[in-house]
């Protein structure tokens, strides 16, 4: 099963500033650096977006590895594919500081970090709240003993020479997550019992509900966990997550799951009452439109909307869009992929005001979600692929950075550029070899 992607709750590279920033004084800010990877060669290259030259490399066990952006911009967790399991962070040189009117962007030295993390089966990586969290699912239990966890770790500590990480150990394998809440609290999803068990190898790795834990003390390295809340009963459709898969933060300091279709299904909205580490939790579903679900959600801080790939089962060929706050989703949420093809790779802008979709076909479309979807744009942005899950053939890949969505070309050796607010294509780059997987972008 894929790991989402491995793009959660990050704020992307600390690139492509909003183009009013260089209003707000007098100099023009930097653009900043993408990160790629090569689907033939094991290394990661850093593209400079203000010189368009590739300036930077690092040597990686496999080719074209995973990545996930880190709250704060300036990290990347690279998935290594090896067979231990290795977890490792790339520093992108990229330091933002804020001056209230504007924001600007300074580049010092790019280095793959020592600290690495290894275990079994590296899977969901989430990012927020100054933390983050590595979730290694585990092997599956008729494969032998394994152990599942999360490693946590203090963004600010991945500066140090010896971060220290502290390892919460999952009770079973699982398909999981862990979301930092903030105040030493964390949301991690509850094995699946009948998975668990390992008797019935049909059973699914997905987890059907949540629990929110406290850590007692900020310097424990272990234990010491407490349960503050449960959404763990499956027989109450807003205290639970049957087949839980897609995750994404919303505004207002909200939560949105995706859970399976079906009686009690839908999207499970978790909002904290209150503040402080005393503050409690409510949780409300959100039922989908019709028979379908999700299984991949993205959103953006302080946009109304979440966007999901929607369907029965591989490929979705449909996007739903979510208001957290709606009372229902109805059909005018949904919007049918063109010639029912799959959702594939879509991201939202930085203000979560579009959306940007790169089909089967190679054509990168540009979306306006309210007041209903509305497609502004096509681009023919590259060759037609194949977007299926562990395609042999080189696939492109999309992020999008601020007002800018980027498209890999590994056929042509190129990355493109494309401005989602005046429709128009940017840089056009030539990188060399196979440009294909892109870091940046945040999802879930």
């Amino acid at each position: 099963m894929p790991s989402s992607q491995l793009r959660f709750a990050g704020l992307g590279l600390a690139g492509c500033l909003l183009a009013s920033a260089a209003l707000a004084h007098d100099h023009v800010p930097l653009r900043g650096r993408l990160v790629f990877a090569d689907h033939e060669k094991p290394v990661i290259r850093i593209l400079d977006l203000d010189s368009g030259e590739v300036t930077h490399s690092f040597d990686v066990p496999k080719p074209n590895p995973g990545f996930a952006g880190v709250s704060g911009g300036r990290y990347v967790v690279v998935k290594t594919g090896d067979e231990a399991g290795t977890l490792r962070i790339l520093d992108t040189g990229l330091i933002a500081e804020s001056h209230g009117d504007h924001v600007d962007l300074d580049k010092a030295e790019p280095k793959l970090l020592d600290f690495m993390t290894k275990g079994e089966r590296p899977a969901h990586v989430i990012s927020g709240q100054g933390q983050l969290a590595l979730f290694y699912d585990g092997r599956r239990p008729w494969e032998g003993k394994s152990e599942p966890k999360v490693v946590m770790l203090a963004i600010d500590s991945l500066g140090k020479p010896k971060p220290e990480p502290i390892i919460w150990p999952s009770p079973a394998p699982q398909h999981g997550i862990a979301v930092p809440l903030g105040a030493r609290q964390w949301l991690i999803s509850v094995p699946n019992p009948a998975y668990a068990k390992g008797d019935d190898r049909s059973a699914s790795p997905r987890p059907n509900g949540f629990e929110i834990l406290a850590q007692d003390k900020p310097s424990q390295k272990a234990g010491g966990w407490k349960q503050i809340a449960s959404f763990n009963d499956p027989a109450r459709a807003d205290a639970s997550c049957r087949l839980y898969h897609g995750y994404a933060p919303a505004r207002g300091g909200r939560h949105v799951f995706g859970c399976a279709e079906g009686e009690g299904g839908g999207l499970l909205v978790l909002a904290k009452a209150g503040k402080g580490a005393a503050a409690g939790w409510s949780a409300r579903k959100l039922a989908y439109p019709d028979e379908r679900r999700v299984s991949t959600l993205r959103s953006r801080e302080g946009g109304r909307h979440l966007v999901g790939n929607y369907g029965l089962k591989a490929p979705y060929d449909a996007l739903l869009r979510i208001d957290p706050d709606a009372r229902a989703l109805s059909a005018e949420d949904v919007l049918a992929v063109p010639g029912g093809q799959a959702a594939c790779q879509f991201e939202l802008s930085g203000n979560g005001s579009r959306l940007a979709n790169l089909t089967p076909d190679g054509k990168l479309r540009i979306y306006a979600l309210a007041p209903a979807w509305k497609e502004l744009a096509a681009f023919d942005a590259v060759p037609a692929f194949d977007c299926a899950y562990g395609a042999k053939t080189p696939t492109p890949s999309l992020a999008v950075i601020g007002g800018s969505a980027f498209v890999s070309d590994p056929a042509g050796g190129r990355i493109r550029e494309y401005h989602l607010d005046t429709l128009k294509q940017g840089l056009d780059m030539p990188v060399g070899g196979m440009p294909a997987n892109l870091a940046g972008s945040d999802a879930g």
